[in-house]
């Protein structure tokens, strides 16, 4: 049964990153049909880098602050399943390492451009005006990438998972082991940390890439936005002790 649960809620997130990561890759067509002048491509390529150059920080927190969680949750839990005699602990650490190693597959497998986009325009070249026009394309491109897999990354069926696969980590425990209290509990903090995932991610992106579409970055350069989300913590019981970890 745990085999079968497990292999269910695998599926659902490799079907989760998959999709995320086939967002990332649609095409677009151009923002305007005339090509702007080359002072507006390089006051757009300045808007653009401006924006992913503030979006970084946050974003690379987020993504390593949660890695690192679920990564310290799976290790934690694995080495207290191995190091403990009594059956129902090793039965309750075992389940939760399992199922905190399936909070890995989205961040590893889904792109989050937001990560590394402001260094991939950076390193492209503008010395002509040929060249600028390339860039300005790539911009527009990690920009927009960058908003859709933020918003992707709130979408309803992202809520829908992390209840399903919570549900059944509690499900094996309770059933399976008959562990019905761990069970409810693991269920329980397995929802609540994986919605606070969704709800700290950094979502700059999508006010940057609604502002360059509705002025495509002329004069905007330098204006503030709304400030990326501050501190934010989760606490998470093992067997025998407790993980503190956050995203900021």
């Amino acid at each position: 049964m745990m085999t079968n649960l497990v292999r269910a809620n695998l599926s659902l997130l490799v079907a989760s990153a998959l999709s995320l990561a086939a967002s990332s890759a649609r095409a677009e067509p151009p923002l305007r049909a005339a090509p702007p002048s080359d002072e507006e491509v390089t006051r757009r390529i300045a808007f653009l880098q401006t924006r992913l150059d503030r979006g970084t920080p946050a974003a690379n927190r987020w993504w390593y602050g949660w890695y690192t969680g679920w990564s310290a949750l799976t290790v934690g839990q694995g080495v207290i399943a191995v190091a403990v005699t009594d059956p129902g602990l090793r039965a309750d650490a075992a389940v939760g390492a399992v199922g905190s190693s399936l909070g890995l597959i989205p961040l590893g497998l889904a792109p989050f451009p937001a990560r590394h986009a402001a260094a991939d325009l950076r390193a492209m070249p503008e010395s002509t005006p040929e060249e600028r026009r390339k860039k300005l394309a790539r911009g527009e491109r990690l920009l927009r990438e960058s908003a859709e897999s933020e918003v992707l990354r709130r979408k309803w069926f992202n809520h829908v998972l992390c209840g399903t696969v919570s549900t059944g980590v509690g499900l094996v425990l309770a059933l399976g082991y008959g562990r019905p209290v761990t069970g409810a509990l693991s269920a329980t903090i397995g929802i609540a940390l994986s919605e606070a995932q969704i709800f700290t991610m950094p979502t700059a992106a999508i006010d940057d890439w609604k502002e360059y579409q509705s002025g495509g970055g002329t004069g905007s350069v330098g204006q503030p936005r709304r400030p990326a989300p501050g501190v934010s913590w989760f606490v998470a019981p093992l067997a025998g002790g407790a993980v503190v970890g956050g995203s900021f």
